[in-house]
């Protein structure tokens, strides 16, 4: 009798035995497959690509009706969305054991645990299988798998430690791959703003060239434009000057004409102070002009009024008032001996010989004086004083002078 039961002990421990010798050696192909397994991930740069190769090694180890994944936002654990399903259409079925989870915080402590947590389903059918995806700084997800009660039976016990350190892997694997991804956006941006700098650097650079170019050729151009300007001023004064030049002087003997002569006539009679008229008018002047020509007689009119200008000296204003008359406004002491001395040199200067078309001509000329204010309080009172006098000396045989004051009252 007790042959018969040690018999089936024996049977039964050789089944354990077996047992335990097989998925001692499954224990150790996994591990080995575990470690190439973690090699083979880390090449991969696709998140949803990690997932799917786990999931087919986490199915190679046991056989779940329904697994997912999901990855938690980066400001909040519990916000976990979907990322990979496997089979894709039990997504559903996977969500609605979730929810009750997430509520009965059942989730919340998986996540904390970051060990395996095994739960039955809502009917009772199978087992949950809960683990949390991290790294060692933070929570990256969850993996939740569904299996039946005759899967879970075939198990060895140390299934869940061989799934825990798949997860692991793969939660290592997409913890670097995630801050792979940050560090490549990072570099990106980076090399973008680096970018920016650069071309913004270079833009500035030819902005500034082109910049300074255009303020060079602005400034060229101003300064040439300045130029102009200040050619056009000069140019502009030198016409004014001539023009105002032609307007109080005579154009051929270059002496003030009748009108700077009256203007200047006026403001000596405006100031009350002494002065004298000569009036005067070349002799015989007519006979000559008729003669030679009134290109000779032009010659003459001109050589009259430089005569005349040296004798009476800058201080003096000296004009012609037309034709072969010229007059004097003597500023300087106007007694009657100074004024007759004058006359005496101009009337010599005057008639010293002319050489016109290669012959020596002579002419004389006939001056009336008037003095202000004896003579006269107006400027039309003296120039009439003067002329009357002129012509006197005229009458009295001309190269000679008169005084208005000697034949006053006569």
């Amino acid at each position: 009798m007790n042959g018969e039961q040690t018999i089936p002990e024996l049977e039964e421990r050789i089944v354990f035995l077996t047992m335990e010798r097989r998925a001692a050696m499954e224990a150790l192909e996994v591990a080995l497959d575990i470690s190439s397994f973690t090699a083979s991930l880390t090449g991969i740069e696709s998140v949803e690509e990690i997932l799917r190769e786990s999931a087919e090694k986490i199915r190679a180890l046991l056989p779940f009706e329904a697994m997912a994944f999901f990855l938690a936002d980066e400001d909040d654990d519990m916000a976990l969305a979907p990322a990979y399903a496997d089979p894709p259409e039990k997504i559903h079925v996977i969500e609605q054991e979730k929810k009750p989870l997430i509520d009965d915080r059942t989730v919340a402590w998986a996540l904390r645990r970051k060990k395996p947590v095994i739960v039955a389903t809502q009917d009772r059918s199978g087992r949950i299988f809960l683990h949390a995806l991290a790294s060692p700084s933070r929570v990256l997800g969850l993996f939740i798998g569904i299996l039946g009660k005759e899967e879970e039976a075939q198990q060895t016990p140390s299934y869940p430690d061989f799934l825990s350190i798949v997860l692991s892997a793969t939660s290592g694997v997409i913890g670097t791959n995630m801050l792979l991804r940050k560090i490549n956006l990072l570099n990106l941006a980076l090399q973008e703003k680096v970018h920016f700098l650069e071309k913004s650097k270079e833009e500035l650079s030819l902005y500034r060239n082109n910049l300074e170019r255009e303020v060079a050729a602005r400034t060229k151009e101003l300064a040439r434009r300045n130029e102009d300007l200040r050619r056009e001023i000069v140019e502009r004064k030198r016409m004014e000057s001539e023009i105002r030049y032609r307007a109080w002087h005579d154009a051929l003997t270059g002496l003030a004409n009748r009108e700077l002569f009256h203007s200047r006539l006026l403001e000596a009679v405006a100031k009350g102070e002494p002065i004298a008229v000569f009036f005067m008018d070349l002799d015989g002047f007519k006979n000559i002009n008729d003669t030679l020509g009134h290109d000779s007689g032009d010659s003459l009119l001109q050589e009259a009024a430089r005569r005349i200008a040296r004798e009476m000296g800058e201080e003096n204003t000296v004009a012609r008032m037309g034709g072969d008359e010229f007059t004097v406004i003597i500023s300087f002491p106007t007694s009657r001996e100074l004024l007759a001395e004058c006359a005496e040199r101009l009337l010599h200067g005057i008639s010293e010989p002319i050489s016109l078309e290669g012959a020596s001509v002579s002419i004389t000329a006939s001056i009336g004086i008037s003095r202000f204010p004896e003579d006269g309080a107006t400027t039309q009172d003296l120039m009439k004083c003067a002329d009357v006098a002129m012509y006197k000396a005229k009458e009295r045989g001309k190269n000679r002078y008169c005084f208005w004051s000697d034949i006053r009252g006569k």
